[in-house]
């Protein structure tokens, strides 16, 4: 029986790659990663990151220029991934509703394309996602955080023991989401273990914009694992 060929919708970050991880788990074929555009440059996702992510897993990016309107955008992109390379699904890192404005918006975006929204994530504890990345040996970098929950200090911290812990201690002090699904925070993967090389990210600058402190890479590379 063939595989089912599937897209994950890549940000770079620990969710995304989380989620493409269960899906190779679950033998699925990742075919294409794929990262969405928008106008502005991601400040939390570094694109020159994602550019080495995909050659560290060795499984071609995508990258949709999206703008408005978005969502005839993403659907179109949806629809050019099921007739350029036979997706048959979209792999997200979704873990549940962000808000009842935007409800799910990739499964509103792929309804009717006959592409199947996969949702390896969908609904577990954050507190065991945390724990997931951690004890299966994802290497997580936090690469944007924003006030009042963090400061600059936060920048270049590895998701680990310790800032899980201090991430908890935030979530019940400040209220805030303990994945940063409220965009608190993000994090770029260096390492996992379906990576077949690693990355390290040899200098960086910390850039500050309006309460957000953000890492700009300024040299990286591939090593061997």
């Amino acid at each position: 029986m063939e595989k089912v060929k599937v897209a994950v919708l890549w940000s770079g970050g620990k969710d995304s790659s989380l989620a493409c991880y269960r899906a190779l788990q679950n033998d699925l074929e990742v075919a294409i990663l794929v990262a969405f555009l928008w106008e502005k440059p991601s400040l939390a996702h570094p694109l020159s990151l994602v550019k080495l992510q995909s050659e560290a897993i060795q499984i071609p990016l995508h990258e949709s220029k999206v703008g408005k309107p978005y969502f005839e955008q993403y659907r179109e992109t949806i629809v050019r991934l099921k007739k350029n390379f036979g997706v048959e699904g979209v792999v997200t890192g979704d873990i549940s509703y962000v808000d009842s404005f935007h409800g799910n918006w990739i499964d509103d975006v792929c309804k009717g394309t006959g592409v199947e929204v996969i949702k390896p994530l969908w609904g577990i504890d954050r507190a065991l996602i945390l724990k997931s990345l951690v004890s299966e040996g994802f290497k997580a970098m936090f690469t944007c955080v924003k006030k009042p929950w963090f400061n600059e200090e936060w920048i270049g911290r590895m998701l680990d023991e310790e800032s899980m812990e201090d991430l908890k201690k935030l979530c019940e002090e400040l209220g805030m989401d303990l994945c940063g699904e409220m965009g608190e925070f993000h994090t770029m993967m260096l390492d996992a273990p379906f990576f077949k090389h690693r990355i390290r990210i040899l200098e960086y600058n910390i850039e500050r914009n309006n309460g957000v402190f953000y890492l700009e890479p300024t040299r990286s590379s591939l090593e061997p694992k």
